[in-house]
């Protein structure tokens, strides 16, 4: 059975474009050409979720010249996205503290998100200024904060968290040969299968998408259950 979310760590992009001899400017904007690019491929393959990593809470602490090259990159993305989802039954989603952003960038989000939020086809999930660490933090004080709490259970509790309203991933892939979370999605990961790629992020195409979805599909997932 293929998956029918798929997480992904679009990670790489620096690498690449100093493999390649170039900016690391032209390294991201490449890696955002292969954002739009991997969506057409999973509207082609039918999958139904894609959640990907685009800015982490702990991104901040790069250079400011770096911070305000991606801040640019980001605003230019949503444009192209605002005029790209006209064509397109593709739902977009973001999570994580967006109030960090400056104001023209948090209206583009609002934006987009309201242009799209009635399109059932993919639904592409953005976790912009995101962290897993404070995604769980921010449920446990909205939980307290419901007066109509009295005892936390796991079914409760997973309502509070940010990607609450669809599927825990069946797979994540993290591109660029790093084996680790880097603390993303550490609530809702926690029966997912892993799947770590040494291509970089600008070069993740159909082909490793394909080989990805046959890994997961050689997976036993029994839940801790038993083994079959």
């Amino acid at each position: 059975m293929s998956p029918k979310h798929v997480a992904i760590i679009m990670d790489g992009n620096r690498r690449w474009a100093k493999t390649h001899k170039l900016t690391l400017s032209e390294g991201y904007k490449k890696g955002v050409e292969n954002l739009y690019k991997t969506v057409e491929n999973f509207i082609e393959l039918k999958i139904k979720f894609l959640t990907v990593f685009g800015f982490s809470t702990e991104n901040w602490n790069r250079s400011t010249v770096e911070i305000n090259k991606l801040m640019i990159l980001f605003g230019n993305f949503l444009d192209e996205s605002i005029e790209k989802i006209k064509g397109k039954n593709v739902k977009i989603r973001f999570i994580g503290d967006l109030s960090k952003f400056n104001k023209n960038i948090q209206e583009k989000i609002n934006r987009l998100s309201s242009m799209s939020e009635n399109n059932i086809g993919l639904t592409l999930t953005l976790a912009v200024n995101y962290g897993g660490r404070s995604d769980i933090v921010n449920a446990v004080n909205k939980f307290i904060n419901d007066t109509n709490n009295n005892k936390i259970d796991e079914i409760k509790f997973s309502k509070y968290i940010m990607n609450s309203e669809i599927p825990n991933p069946d797979l994540l892939i993290r591109t660029g040969a790093e084996k680790r979370l880097s603390n993303f999605l550490l609530w809702d990961l926690a029966y997912t299968e892993l799947l770590f790629l040494n291509e970089m992020w600008p070069e993740f195409d159909m082909k490793l998408l394909k080989y990805s979805i046959n890994e997961f599909k050689k997976r036993i997932r029994n839940y801790g259950g038993t083994y079959v």
